[in-house]
């Protein structure tokens, strides 16, 4: 089994699960084409839902477009057999590549590199990948079943942008695909934290160079902590940078929201008084109703972020 992302198409955000699409050949539905060999949407076995993708000695690939520079990319595998033999990537301009070989256990290529991992996949069971692929610093991370396996990888060619995804499964016995995602922007419920501080290992190696190199109580250039800065989606590098109210009609405001936070709304009349909570957000914005501050002259409004 093997996996590429190469540097048009779905837009991100990207999502398969498979069982909208017909049983039979997956070719041609939902962007999906068919490079060669079986590959066939089933409703034998599956992750989720109701329906997988089943590769037998086969390729399939989709053109996906985005104009980020940071991909997010999920899918889970279910791998019958060891395969017979090891692939090798013939794209040249693939950006990120990893697969299975022969022991079961994960290859991964840094830069042109291939690195055995001292990490083995299960037969007849689900297995999840996550995959970040960081196009500004030209690295990228794997995860296995919600473990770091691989990280500060250099990317396989140039390529400074995804085009495709391919999927391959070189063996005649079959492997099983389902719940794949490709994202630019971070995904909920799927952080990988390695050293347990609260900040997703990606954001640590954009910013800092390794998955363990933030100090979370350490303070930015913003005056908050790395922390805070992480959660509240801010660059670590501008002291400019910082988390805004946006002002709609009335009393009615926004903000950039970012998955797996809380937001809670703070007011005063005064800001020598403190902030007193009002409620936390269901969504990225808030109206206010209250009659009692409507009627008052002026007053203070503030978002709090916490996971």
């Amino acid at each position: 089994m093997a996996v590429s992302l190469s540097a048009a198409a779905s837009p991100l955000p990207f999502a398969e699960t498979f069982d909208t699409l017909s049983p039979g050949s997956v070719s041609t539905q939902n962007g999906w084409t068919n490079l060669s060999g079986t590959t066939v949407v089933q409703s034998n076995v599956f992750a989720n839902g109701s329906k997988a993708l089943e590769i037998q000695s086969g390729t399939v690939t989709h053109a996906i477009s985005s104009g980020g520079t940071s991909v997010w990319t999920s899918f889970q595998a279910f791998i019958t057999a060891a395969p017979d033999a090891d692939p090798v990537v013939t794209n040249a301009s693939t950006s990120v590549a990893f697969f299975i070989n022969t022991n079961l256990n994960v290859v991964v290529y840094s830069n042109q590199t291939p690195i055995r991992l001292n990490v083995a996949v299960q037969t007849n069971t689900w297995n999840r990948f996550d995959v970040f692929c960081d196009y500004g610093n030209m690295k990228w991370i794997l995860s296995v079943n919600g473990t770091n396996v691989a990280d500060n990888l250099g990317l396989y060619s140039a390529s400074s942008q995804i085009e495709s995804l391919l999927i391959a499964n070189e063996s005649p016995a079959s492997v099983y695909f389902d719940e794949l995602s490709v994202m630019d922007t971070e995904p909920a419920g799927t952080i990988v934290d390695t050293d347990k501080d609260g900040i997703a290992d990606w954001w640590e190696q954009h910013y800092f160079g390794g998955v363990t190199n933030a100090m979370p109580n350490q303070t930015g250039t913003n005056g908050l902590t790395y922390l805070q800065i992480y959660l509240a989606g801010l660059d670590p590098v501008d002291a400019n940078d910082v988390l805004l109210l946006n002002k709609a009609a009335g009393r009615k405001f926004n903000w950039a929201r970012k998955p797996d936070r809380q937001y809670d709304v703070y007011w005063t009349s005064n800001l020598t008084s403190g902030f007193t909570f009002i409620q936390t957000a269901a969504g990225s914005e808030f109206e206010d109703t209250a009659t009692n501050r409507i009627q008052m002259s002026s007053g203070f409004y503030q978002i709090r972020v916490h996971r």
